[in-house]
Formats: structure tokens, C-alpha cells, sequence
């Protein structure tokens, strides 16, 4: 009797001190995984969530997401997600993208945000949406959410802040570019006196209406846009002998931040030679 009390109180002691072991470890946190379409969902994801998520950036941000065709190993990858990310105008694209997954329990979201990211307040909007979306779903981490959210914010107005110097630089100067870029330079204060829409779709009496209108209007400058090819602004350029030059419509290296420092650059660094 003695000894199956012992045995019994032996058991109680391994018992707790176990359970103190497993109170004081740092139990491991799961991260949500979030499938998103675009560069400019994975940098305000990246920004707001940080080490709370899990990013797969379906979309490389090199290609227009109106002409990826996802290959099998991408499919996988995002079959594991928690969540499906999307632009509300990716609609069509998304609907196949439900048929060749195919899996039960992952949240298809929408971001409802409209307008070129690349646009630091559109961006602004867009980050606000996904910080709401996030508390959510993930309410014990409201504060986490909210905080990276402030800081965001302030970076972007900065940012702002700071291209809005050189608006003189940029003010109705008389540029044409691709139409996907049209409204980004248009908040740079440009004067877009046409626009051109992808190579294949563009005939030889397009290219020459482009090229009288540059002359007329004395443009000075054709911007490009990196994602859907820069056939049409090279040809022009060397024909009109003006500057041609090359921005990114999407966050490259998954940081919106720096793409949007980078495009300022080359544009500004371009009307100052």
C-alpha cells in the first residue's frame, strides 16, 4: 500500500514539473498563409502583417496578371493557403483559379480598393482595407495590426511628401506613355496627350497618329510600362529622338516603397539631362 502511494505521488511530481516545462517554453506560432495575385497585395500584406503571415505571391511582379497562366507547382503552393487574396477586377481570372483548385476551407477575399497602386493614397486605401480584413480574422493581434498600419501610413506620406517637391519638374509637361501607367504620371502632374495600349494590338496607322500627335504637341518624353513590354515606346523614341524611359506598374522585389522611389528617380533624373 506504502509503496503504490509513493508510486502515486511520484507520478503527481513528474506530472507538474512537465507542466511547468511546457508553461515556460515559447510554444511555436502558427502564421496565417496568405495567397495573394499581385506584388502590390504581398508588399501591403508583408507591411502590415509581418512575421503574422506567410506570403505566396502568385503573380511575379515582372508579368502582367492579365496574361499568367498559373503553371502546376504555383497551384499547389496556393492549394495550401488559408487565404486567396485578390483585386475585386481579377474576378474572371479568380473564378478559374477556384475551378482548377478545387479545395474546400480557403477564404477567397476581394480587395474592393480601386484605382493604380502605385498611387500613394490609392496604396494608403488599399492598406487600410487589408489591415481591417486582418483584425478580422485575426482579433487577438488588433493592436499588432493597427501599429504597423501608423507606421505604414507615416512612411507613405513621407514619401509623398517628398516627391511633391519636385511637382515643378514635372508639372504639365507634355509626355505620351502606355495607358496602364496613364493615371500614375497624371498624379505626377504630367500632361498625357496620348496613350498606347500593347504592341500586338497596335497598327502601323496607330503608331503613325502616336507619332504626329508627339510632334504637334512638342512631347518631350515616352514612358513605358516594364510589365507589358516596351516595343512601342522604343520604336517611338528612336523615331521621334526624344527620351524613352522604363517604370515598374508593380512593387518590385516586394517592396512598394522602394519601386515607387525607383520610378521617381529614373523620371525625374530623365527630365533634369
Amino acid at each position: 500500500m506504502k509503496m503504490q502511494i509513493k508510486q502515486i505521488l511520484s507520478l503527481i511530481i513528474v506530472i507538474f514539473a512537465c507542466q511547468i516545462c511546457f508553461a515556460v517554453r515559447e510554444l511555436p506560432v502558427k502564421k496565417i498563409k496568405v495567397a495573394v495575385t499581385t506584388s502590390h497585395l504581398a508588399s501591403i500584406v508583408n507591411d502590415i502583417c509581418q512575421d503574422k503571415v506567410e506570403i505566396i505571391n502568385i503573380i511575379p511582379p515582372t508579368i502582367c496578371p492579365n496574361v499568367y497562366d498559373i503553371d502546376a507547382a504555383t497551384l499547389k503552393k496556393i492549394s495550401k493557403a488559408n487565404i486567396i487574396m485578390y483585386h475585386d477586377s481579377q474576378q474572371k481570372w479568380i473564378k478559374e483559379l477556384r475551378y482548377k483548385i478545387y479545395k474546400l476551407g480557403i477564404v477567397y477575399r476581394g480587395i474592393k480598393t480601386e484605382g493604380n497602386f502605385m498611387i500613394p493614397y490609392i496604396n494608403l486605401r488599399a492598406a487600410e482595407e487589408i489591415k481591417n480584413l486582418f483584425i478580422v480574422w485575426d482579433s487577438d493581434n488588433e493592436e499588432f495590426y493597427e501599429t504597423n498600419f501608423t507606421k505604414y501610413a507615416y512612411k507613405i506620406n513621407n514619401i509623398s511628401e517628398e516627391i511633391s517637391k519636385n511637382h515643378s519638374l514635372r508639372y504639365n509637361k507634355k509626355i505620351i506613355c502606355h495607358t496602364r501607367i496613364e493615371d500614375f504620371l497624371q498624379w505626377l502632374g504630367f500632361d498625357v496627350v496620348m496613350k498606347y495600349n500593347k504592341a500586338e494590338n497596335i497598327t502601323p496607322a496607330d503608331m503613325k497618329m502616336l507619332t504626329k500627335k508627339a510632334k504637334k504637341e512638342n512631347v518631350t518624353m515616352i514612358v513605358d510600362n516594364l510589365q507589358v513590354g516596351t516595343d512601342v515606346g522604343r520604336v517611338l523614341s528612336k523615331d521621334l529622338n526624344i527620351k524613352h524611359i522604363i517604370i515598374s506598374n508593380f512593387p518590385l522585389g516586394n517592396s512598394y516603397i522602394s519601386t515607387l522611389k525607383d520610378n521617381i528617380s529614373k523620371i525625374d533624373k530623365a527630365l533634369q539631362q
